[in-house]
């Protein structure tokens, strides 16, 4: 495993990762700084499933039938995938593939349709592409998954999302709040 760096502005190289990083970017200052000053309802979408399946009155409604039909009506996951990479994504696929934490083999098994990646997969490859959240929420929503505000781990990934982050940062900020984090973990 090799140990990702950063330069700080006086080209000094740091590890993001240490412990007591004081360069961290003002960027991750600010949304950590954020994180403190909030209430979530939970750390991570696991957590909040569970909580749903075991008292479903708590939990906030799921993805209207309406938005379900409009997706389906719409062309699919991965023909909406392959549009949005031809729009957005201007290098090879093998740098897209490291860009977004995943193999080449996944990713072309995904850009075939063999496979139907899982909701950490498709937040990677929106970020590595550099989506909005608008077009995020509509590609994690032809898979039936979306991003919750009010949980700290989806906080983060919006926030990144907006801020233009690649998968590696929101992992960097993810670290740093003891989160799960981005990968081909599912």
């Amino acid at each position: 495993m090799r140990l990702l760096f950063s330069k700080d502005l006086g080209g000094q190289r740091m590890n993001p990762l240490a412990e007591n990083n004081e360069k961290s970017p003002l960027w991750m200052q600010e949304l950590l700084d954020q994180i403190k000053s909030m209430t979530f309802i939970a750390d991570d979408e696991e957590a909040v499933l569970h909580r749903c399946l075991m008292a479903p009155d708590i939990c906030e409604a799921p993805l209207s039938y309406d938005k379900l039909e409009e997706l389906d009506e719409e062309d699919d996951f991965t023909r909406e995938l392959g549009k949005l990479v031809n729009a957005k994504w201007t290098g090879t696929k093998r740098e897209l593939c490291e860009k977004a934490l995943l193999l080449e083999n996944t990713f072309y098994k995904i850009q075939a349709g063999k496979r139907l990646p899982g909701r950490d997969t498709t937040i990677c490859l929106a970020l590595a592409l550099g989506l909005n959240m608008q077009e995020t929420k509509r590609l994690l929503g032809y898979l039936g998954y979306g991003l919750g505000e009010h949980i700290k781990r989806d906080f983060i990934i919006m926030y990144c999302l907006e801020k233009g982050k690649s998968p590696l940062e929101v992992n960097l900020v993810l670290e740093k709040c003891g989160l799960r984090l981005l990968g081909p973990n599912d």
